[in-house]
């Protein structure tokens, strides 16, 4: 080749290499600590089963979905998540700490891998419902003793996100977003406000459980900036062995004063209610210091008593412009929940879809939240002194109407 041909291609060479050097840096780093799954951090209990670096499992008891027996989308290793299940009202959730803050109203794409098994050997060969899995971005870690129910007001879903057939039973996500607040915590899992039992009637589904997959799981900022402080964040987060409390039953319950600090207060939260919470056994960490209290958040009220747990019911719904409730056996559903002793206050909130005026809707949600209240003080017993109702209005937290038709029932234990 001539020396005028190889200095042509040299000059060439170098616009090319730095095209694809800007490409990697609009593209964005991946703040998501381990996104494969594929570091093992082992944990300081010994009964307990390892866990993928940088992550945590809901529960503070045990840990579960990890080693799971199919096919990585790559590498080895994945999360399995249980979505839903006819057997538990309660879900699975993953959790970590974001290597730099999610700022609101910048905008940012999320990619991950999906699948879902379809027996006890294979994957399925469709792509996953995507109600069954999302993405909830906040400010604080979530723990507490058992599996749990999340149900934040705002959370990514995945509906409507772009998908691509890997041909091996996963499929790639993608979508992008602008938060709307400023947020250091990704927590995985299905917030979807319908029991899980509903969920799995409404498909005929035939398992017991919807298990979703997930693997290489990427949220990176559009502008493709980085923030410095993100190899300090990995490290501690790496370091962290403990992860799972050593109460046994029967063990003493002292006083713990150290707690969770407080969620915005359009976060809600469905969890198992917990009575005696256990000790907390703080541990000295460079990234969170003491261990926290396992708790659980309460929903904001007009006049909130005096809580140690929530339960939120979300799925009970009416016909357009009706305070009728479509579908009352659901309440029966739960009738040990509303007969269970120690029943401190049940807040019955009745929601409309945004058809109508703003003052017509908000007499609409009172009538159908009084008409909750009625049901179940007639049907499980419960003294009217007890209940309180509420209506809030226009909802339009769902993209369709009949999902923002609904009351919601929270109840407190003493």
């Amino acid at each position: 080749m001539s020396s005028i041909g190889k200095s042509f291609l040299q000059h060439a060479a170098w616009p090319t290499l730095l095209i694809l050097l800007l490409g990697q840096r609009i593209q964005g780093q991946n703040l998501v600590p381990n996104p494969s799954f594929e570091d093992i951090n082992t944990c300081a209990e010994f009964s307990q089963p390892c866990s993928p670096s940088a992550w945590f499992f809901l529960s503070r008891k045990l840990t579960t979905g990890y080693f799971p027996r199919f096919p990585s989308a790559t590498g080895s290793r994945h999360l399995q998540i249980v979505a839903a299940s006819r057997t538990t009202v309660n879900r699975q959730y993953w959790e970590t700490m974001l290597l730099c803050p999610i700022e609101a109203g910048e905008r940012y794409t999320v990619s991950l891998k999906i699948a879902s098994p379809r027996n006890n050997i294979e994957l399925a060969t469709t792509c996953p419902n995507l109600r069954d899995i999302g993405l909830w971005f906040t400010a604080r870690f979530v723990f507490v003793q058992g599996d749990s129910i999340l149900q934040p007001r705002s959370y990514l879903s995945l509906v409507g996100a772009t998908t691509r057939d890997l041909k091996n039973g996963w499929f790639e996500i993608k979508k992008e977003f602008v938060p709307t607040a400023n947020s250091t915590i990704l927590i995985v899992g299905n917030f979807v406000r319908t029991a899980n039992a509903d969920i799995i009637d409404q498909r005929n589904y035939p398992n017991p459980t919807i298990d979703i997959l997930i693997d290489d799981l990427s949220v990176s900022r559009m502008k493709g900036t980085t923030c410095p402080g993100y190899q300090k964040i990995k490290d501690s987060l790496y370091s962290i062995l403990r992860r799972h409390s050593d109460y046994e039953p029967g063990d003493s319950d002292p006083d713990i004063t150290d707690s969770l600090p407080a969620r915005p207060d359009n976060d809600t939260l469905q969890a198992r209610p917990i009575k005696n919470p256990p000790p907390s056994n703080p541990i000295k960490d460079p990234l969170f210091g003491p261990e926290p209290r396992r708790g659980i958040d309460s929903p904001k009220l007009s006049r909130r008593p005096p809580v140690t747990d929530t339960l939120v019911i979300h799925n009970i719904r009416f016909d357009f412009d009706k305070y009728l409730v479509q579908n009352p056996d659901t309440l029966q559903r739960y009738k040990s929940l509303f007969t269970k002793p120690g029943i401190k206050k049940i807040q019955v909130v009745g929601f409309t879809d945004e058809t109508g005026s703003e003052t017509y809707n908000l007499d609409l949600s009172k009538k159908r939240a009084n008409e909750v209240a009625h049901i179940l003080s007639s049907k499980f017993n419960i003294p009217p002194d007890l209940i309180e109702a509420e209506g809030r209005g226009i909802s339009r937290v769902y993209k369709t109407k009949d999902l923002n038709r609904r009351v919601e029932i929270y109840i407190f234990h003493e």
